[in-house]
């Protein structure tokens, strides 16, 4: 069966033909971080069902919004231009969400690649380094030149520094920020204090000044 369609001539209208369906939109969220498999897409979405995410999964191919790369066991999903075309907009909607999101109830999942992805709008500028993040046993880079701020999974080679440790401890960072010791609890540093401070610093902790992320 076909989609429904608004059947309006308004990009706005099209754009919600194309995305307006459920998951669709926190698919993207989750491929902005870099390409991933089936199996990890349904391990990043709870709640989703496998029908259901192939369904999605389909839809969002025949729009170009994504692609397979690679083949077997390899292949995995990432974004076509289109859809990275779409970031703008994820994090037009995110920052407009936490000003009505409140305090998190006991239903409510966290991921550390969802407050990763935030991260790249929080970004301040103006620093230079490279940073690599083990939280839970998975790896990202954190790669701050400028203006531009490279945020997603795997390593990076000849990091400035590296963080590792639990996936919520790591979130409190960039969420609560240093406590007044300087020390960061249930984390192992491999670089300074200085450089930790600078990462840390290096992104706004909440849309509104105050916010959680």
């Amino acid at each position: 069966m076909a989609r429904r369609s608004y059947d309006q001539y308004c990009g706005l209208a099209r754009a919600l033909d194309v995305l307006g369906e459920r998951w669709t939109l926190l698919i993207v969220r989750n491929l902005l971080l870099g390409p991933q498999r089936y199996s990890e897409l349904l391990r990043g979405l709870p709640g989703i069902t496998t029908n259901l995410l192939a369904k999605r999964l389909q839809e969002m191919e025949s729009e170009a919004l994504i692609e397979r790369g690679g083949s077997g066991d390899g292949a995995a999903y990432q974004l076509t231009t289109s859809g990275r075309a779409l970031e703008p907009a994820i994090h037009a909607l995110g920052r407009w969400g936490w000003q009505r999101i409140g305090k998190p109830t006991s239903r409510d999942r966290r991921s550390v690649e969802w407050l990763l992805v935030s991260l790249r709008r929080r970004y301040r500028g103006g620093t230079t380094l490279a940073a690599e993040l083990e939280a839970d046993g998975q790896p990202y880079h954190l790669v701050l030149r400028g203006d531009a701020a490279e945020i997603g999974r795997g390593r990076v080679p000849g990091a400035d520094m590296r963080l590792r440790g639990k996936g919520i401890d790591i979130a409190r960072l960039f969420l609560e920020g240093l406590p007044k010791d300087g020390e960061a609890a249930g984390i192992e540093l491999e670089g300074t204090a200085k450089q930790l401070r600078t990462l840390v610093g290096a992104f706004t902790r909440g849309d509104t000044g105050t916010a959680p992320a």
